[in-house]
């Protein structure tokens, strides 16, 4: 059956093929000027979910590379300071050490060298010091304040101190520009005997006498007082009369050196863990007077990250299979995760936590052995890395220990051996060099060369591998983003070739849409009169 084309029908037809053929010419346009295949969702919702993923991976790979950037910067610091500016004040105390442990060289000539010596000394101070854009690299967690702060220290050659020392027994107040020698003059033992001693602050030259007196009380604290530096010593040590005609000679008697060294105040990787009670019965969070640390609560385990355990009911420890919940969390309270525990009697409960355990013992506990609903533990960690992810799911440590590299002080006492203690190596040169100790030079040459120098430089070497390890990372990351931009470019932008054939084809048929039409719709008044 025919059917009758009207006017209406081409008109509309007409449109409609104009509109079709505009509409892909203004697509391709619009491809052209922006050399993007897909400008809107609409235009391949597959396509344009790829495209927000691919861009969401590079915005991530580009934040990776900004923190190995980072990251670079501080190992890069770090390395030249311990592996070049280190070694290379270490070799000056070392040429210093050399010439001061020969018989060429008077006493005189050695408090010159002393004077080098506390530049020196300071010199690795500073060093210590150093900071990363205003953080201190060497302190750990606590990078807001100097890694090292200078004090003073005690050396003595009579074994029993020395292992005094060495275990954190003295406790030194006061400050000096100058070592002090300390020297007894009588045989005893503190605390039991009054003992006499004689100190001087200019390396023997001219002496001033003292008295440590005997005391009973065994709460008793023993001081020596010289030039205005308190040292107190424990009770029980012994001591050995010095001939004090014999001038002081490095094994004369119980002879102490006052002298300078660095106090570390950043944190550590150490166990165990701080524990801080909140809430819970008096006496919970009692701590040891001596070492500080929790009486009756304790954690154990791999702590990544501060764990903060809650009680949710009561929990009466005296009692067995008594049932209480607890929850803990990881992130400073915002989200918990609720368990269920059972006491066992004994006064004893552990509970489990992410990266490990706590136990509890209420035994003595003044406040009784039920720890009540609302009762709080924070578990923190001594966790000094400072750490950047550089890629998923992976760190890397920016920051150092500064008391692994430097030595130092910490807590107390030495925190490396005298051998590897930079710290400590070069306040015992200075005392050695005050007071005239040329075997005592000699000992400091023997340990830079052969400990203290082999030491940082294994230091340097830790540095230095984690310095190519993010700059390895960095490459991979350089590849990586080209990867993905080029994944995206596949997806998203526009090939020009096919751009350019589609726009002349699409030019030409709109132009033959507009030429036909123009032909087959001739209306023109005239035809009708």
């Amino acid at each position: 059956m025919a059917i009758r084309v009207t006017q209406r029908n081409m008109y509309g037809s007409m449109i409609n093929n104009m509109q079709n053929s505009l509409a892909a010419y203004m697509e391709s346009t619009l491809q052209g000027s922006t050399q993007k295949r897909l400008n809107r969702p609409s235009d391949d919702p597959a396509g344009a979910f790829r495209v927000l993923t691919a861009r969401n991976q590079i915005q991530n790979t580009d934040q990776y590379k900004t923190n190995v950037e980072t990251a670079k910067g501080w190992l890069q610091l770090a390395d030249n300071v311990v592996a070049t500016q280190t070694s290379n004040v270490l070799t000056q105390l070392k040429e210093l050490a050399e010439q001061a442990s020969t018989d060429t060289y008077t006493a005189e000539q050695r408090k010159i060298m002393a004077d080098e010596a506390r530049a020196l000394f300071g010199s690795l101070l500073n060093l210590g010091n150093t900071e990363f854009d205003g953080k201190s690299i060497f302190g750990g967690h606590k990078y807001d304040i100097n890694a090292f702060e200078e004090s003073l220290a005690v050396t003595s050659w009579d074994e029993n101190w020395a292992e005094a020392a060495n275990e954190g027994a003295f406790s030194i107040e006061g400050s000096s520009k100058s070592t002090i020698m300390v020297q007894f003059t009588s045989d005893g033992t503190v605390g039991d005997d009054d003992l006499t001693y004689r100190w001087s602050a200019d390396g023997g030259t001219t002496w001033t006498e003292g008295t440590l007196p005997a005391n009973a009380d065994p709460n008793a604290s023993f001081t020596i007082d010289a030039n205005g530096v308190r040292l107190t010593v424990p009770r029980g040590l012994q001591t050995s009369a010095a001939d004090v005609d014999a001038g002081p000679g490095a094994n004369n008697g119980t002879l102490l050196y006052i002298r300078p060294t660095a106090v570390y105040q950043g944190d550590d990787n150490n166990p165990p863990p701080d524990i801080v009670v909140m809430g819970g019965q008096d006496g919970l969070g009692e701590k040891d007077a001596a070492t500080g640390e929790a009486l009756h609560v304790s954690a154990t385990g791999n702590f990544g990250k501060d764990v903060l355990v809650r009680f949710d009911t009561d929990a009466d420890l005296a009692t067995a299979g008594n049932e209480f919940t607890y929850s803990y969390s990881t992130d400073g309270g915002n989200n918990w995760v609720t368990a269920k525990g059972t006491t066992t009697g004994g006064d004893t409960l552990r509970l489990t936590i992410p990266g490990g355990y706590m136990d509890f013992n209420t035994a003595g506990v003044a406040g009784g052995s039920t720890i009540p609903a609302g009762a709080q533990v924070m578990v923190h960690p001594d966790r000094a890395d400072l750490n950047y992810e550089i890629m998923e799911d992976t760190y890397v440590s920016v920051n150092n220990v500064g008391m692994e590299i430097f030595g130092g002080y910490y807590q107390g006492k030495p925190a490396l051996p005298t051998e590897q203690n930079v710290f400590e190596l070069a306040g015992e040169f200075i005392a050695y060099l005050e007071c005239d100790n040329r075997d005592g030079c000699a000992q400091v040459l023997a340990k830079l060369t052969n400990d203290c120098m082999p030491y940082v430089e294994s230091q340097a070497a830790k540095i230095g591998a984690k310095e190519n390890r993010v700059e390895t990372v960095y490459d991979i990351l350089d590849f990586r983003k080209l990867d993905q931009q080029e994944l995206l470019s596949n997806v998203e932008d526009i090939d020009l070739t096919e751009l350019l054939t589609n726009l002349t084809r699409q030019q030409m048929t709109y132009s033959m849409v507009l030429q036909s039409s123009s032909m087959i719709m001739q209306l023109n008044l005239s035809n009708y009169l």
